[in-house]
């Protein structure tokens, strides 16, 4: 639950969606950009789905990540891409 306050000093409670991907890639960039890691779905186990904390970061990564626009630390993620795959292979 997200609170925004408005110029006027209302309170306005907001639900942010949580973001999930397929994509091991762009998972992998979202950690290292320190977006919250909610847990990885195994059900389909062909198709494992990642999800994370949504807001205004989880957007931000998501919108520059298919813009082709997104600069991270080419080492830390790189931990990050191996963390993810150990998370799906445990």
């Amino acid at each position: 639950m997200q609170t925004i306050t408005e110029p006027q000093g209302l309170v306005i409670k907001q639900d942010i969606p949580n973001k999930t991907t397929k994509d091991l890639y762009l998972a992998a960039a979202m950690q290292t950009e320190g977006c919250r890691f909610l847990g990885l779905d195994k059900t389909d186990p062909k198709r494992m789905v990642f999800s994370f904390a949504g807001g205004e970061l989880a957007d931000r990564v998501e919108r520059e990540w298919y813009a082709d626009i997104l600069v991270v630390s080419a080492s830390r993620y790189a931990a990050c891409l191996r963390s993810s795959k150990s998370m799906i292979h445990s």
